[in-house]
């Protein structure tokens, strides 16, 4: 099955689960004749304080939680009310207490953590993707999650703390090369540190140490 939700489009394998959170728009577009299961959840569904949690991923492979979905649909067509809804409950537990996290947009640390975690690693070969891993989440979301509190993608936050970071070496470090600046400051090479040094300083590393060495004189 083919998914589109926020104009991203996904393709759901076999056995796999879909979430999508209430704010998240989305449509799905069969590919083939094979018939799926959808389940629409209201407040009544949740356990105390999930109706506060959020689904980081969308895309779910967990074959024993879909197994047991599964089962509850089956239930919910041919069963009586109350087995259906017992079997239901413990399973959209399961859904939640495995796969839900505290909504971030409460979570208002995420964003400095991030941050933190960027600054301390910003001389390294640091990618959105290492960023989304080290906090857990899908990338795609962290980029739409970061830019709506942050106001720029976390690649843009990410060269603008290098290029801060060849700053401060171009004032107060004894490296003479911008070669060897670019490296320390984590760009790829020196045409890398240029290009974005003078893209938020609207000036090269190499009048900006000029500068800095008359200012300093």
């Amino acid at each position: 099955m083919e998914i589109t939700f926020e104009r991203e489009k996904l393709t759901l394998d076999n056995h796999s689960i879909a979430i999508f959170n209430p704010h998240q728009v989305h449509c799905s577009n069969p590919i083939d004749a094979e018939g799926y299961y959808v389940l629409f959840l209201n407040k009544q569904w949740s356990q105390e304080g999930e109706e506060d949690s959020f689904f980081a991923q969308n895309i779910i492979d967990d074959q024993e939680l879909y197994t047991a979905l599964k089962e509850s649909f089956i239930q919910i067509l041919e069963e009586s009310r109350e087995p259906k809804q017992t079997k239901l409950n413990e399973t959209i537990k399961r859904l939640f207490s495995h796969h839900a996290t505290p909504n971030p947009k409460r979570e208002k640390d995420l964003i400095v953590q991030l941050k933190e975690y960027i600054h301390h690693h910003c001389e390294e070969a640091l990618s959105v993707t290492d960023v989304a891993k080290y906090v857990g989440y899908d990338k795609s979301y962290l980029i739409r999650f970061f830019n709506q509190e942050v106001g720029m993608t976390p690649q843009q936050y990410i060269l603008n703390e290098k290029v801060n970071r060849a700053k401060d070496l171009l004032s107060h470090s004894e490296l003479k090369n911008l070669s060897d600046v670019a490296v320390h400051a984590g760009f790829f090479d020196q045409s890398h540190l240029n290009r974005n040094f003078k893209l938020l300083f609207g000036t090269t590393p190499k009048k900006y140490k000029t500068v800095n060495i008359v200012q300093d004189k």
